[in-house]
């Protein structure tokens, strides 16, 4: 089997309409779980502060947002879970969907910090990829609503770019963002190691602090058009 053909069709045609039709989607088992422990060990070596590109950055008990993590942490640049990744991105949105960058954020046992209500695109992401683009959120463990399992406003990605304020006098994230929304009609989706969810660059998301005595561990993989124009 070649290796074109292994990364075909990882998603079902009904996973895909799903994704149109409410701008997410939850994909179980996606990662295997020996493909899932193996990412691990490097993760776990990054949020212990082990990695030297990182290391001004780590602090214990500190929510960590790590950039490009696929080029730092040994051994995850040639890893087999980002061909998924980007395989799944261009059924869901065409074929010139790549990879654009991805972030390690670890929120740590007992740490309050949000992800504020925003869309991925609100960030200003230019050209085709402020209509046309998506982000994959990978679990490396269990995680549910206590720990700060993702929340998205079904079919928000239809509704266009909404106001986005400064948020960073609340929230240590990197050049925060929030949105206010009507959040009453959102879904909660919790995650086994492995699961993944795919959402629209225009989809409203959040997730809340992590209030439980266990780490939080999700990478967000984000995919564009290349190239932008």
């Amino acid at each position: 089997m070649s290796n074109e053909t292994l990364y075909e069709h990882l998603l079902s045609d009904e996973q895909v309409e799903i994704f149109h039709d409410q701008g997410f989607v939850v994909c179980r088992g996606f990662i295997p779980l020996d493909m899932v422990e193996e990412l691990r060990v490097g993760y776990d070596a990054a949020t212990r502060g082990e990695i030297e590109f990182w290391k001004d950055l780590w602090a214990p008990e500190k929510i960590l947002q790590l950039g490009m993590p696929n080029k730092h942490i040994p051994g995850w640049e040639d890893h087999p879970y980002l061909r998924c990744i980007i395989a799944a991105g261009k059924q869901l949105m065409g074929e010139d969907i790549e990879y654009k960058y991805d972030q390690l954020i670890y929120k740590p046992p007992g740490n309050d910090v949000e992800l504020l209500w925003h869309q991925d695109a609100g960030y200003g992401w230019p050209g085709k990829a402020n209509f046309r683009a998506l982000t994959c959120w990978l679990a490396f463990t269990k995680v549910n609503e206590a720990m700060g399992a993702l929340h998205f406003l079904p079919r928000s990605h239809k509704k266009g770019i909404v106001e986005h304020i400064d948020a960073t006098h609340r929230n240590p994230i990197k050049a925060a963002l929030e949105a206010v929304v009507d959040d009453s009609e959102a879904v909660v989706v919790e995650y086994g190691p492995g699961d993944v969810t795919f959402h629209q660059g225009r989809t409203l998301h959040y997730s809340p602090g992590n209030s439980t005595d266990q780490p939080r561990r999700g990478l967000s993989t984000h995919l564009w058009p290349e190239p932008n124009e």
